[in-house]
């Protein structure tokens, strides 16, 4: 009993203590609601990564066995540098979202944990975000559209393409290259900014 009360004087002492310094006002690692919003959203790039990858991979896997319907000889290796990059476009994929949601992640942490910087959760913020998704869709989508119009081109009615127009077959056959890079480039930067907003103070 002696030991009982002898514990509970200690409690109520160090409680006083405790109280008297300011509770938890004082101590590091408040819950910010900014930063569990952002691993959240670290969340949900992940989830949408996979969500979107076997969407990207059918349609990088009708981009490697594209033919033109008019003329078979056009195929996806008659465009100069496009097969290759085409192929690690997938895995380009996976990679940005597994490190958009990793760094999401990262940031919501050394938010709650060292209660540094702040969050900027913004409408302009989650357009960049989404914004990055639908580069990857569009371009996917653009692609083959692109593809079709450039085999008629170089086709020209069985006649190929008129020796007046000095360059323009070589032009045209890196197009494609072009417009992918274009399009992976922009989901790219505006993710990038996008993230970087996040954990803008």
């Amino acid at each position: 009993m002696q030991l009982f009360k002898f514990y509970k004087a200690w409690l109520d002492t160090k409680g006083r203590e405790f109280l008297a310094r300011g509770g938890l006002r004082d101590q590091r690692g408040a819950i910010d609601i900014g930063a569990i919003l952002i691993m959240g959203i670290g969340m949900v790039f992940l989830a949408v990564g996979f969500i979107m990858y076997p969407i990207v991979m059918d349609a990088t896997d009708d981009l490697l066995d594209y033919a033109w319907s008019t003329n078979t000889a056009c195929t996806d290796s008659t465009f100069t540098g496009f097969t290759p990059i085409v192929g690690i476009t997938p895995l380009l994929v996976l990679i940005g979202f597994l490190s958009a949601a990793v760094f999401s992640m990262y940031l919501g942490v050394r938010i709650m944990k060292g209660g540094e910087g702040g969050t900027k959760l913004d409408l302009g913020t989650m357009l960049l975000l989404g914004i990055a998704m639908i580069f990857i869709a569009i371009g996917l989508i653009i692609l083959p559209v692109t593809l079709d119009a450039i085999c008629e081109v170089l086709h020209g009615d069985g006649l190929g393409i008129s020796s007046n127009y000095t360059g323009l077959e070589p032009i045209l056959k890196v197009t494609p290259l072009l417009v992918l890079i274009s399009f992976l480039s922009g989901a790219v930067i505006t993710g990038f900014f996008g993230i970087k907003r996040l954990g803008a103070g």
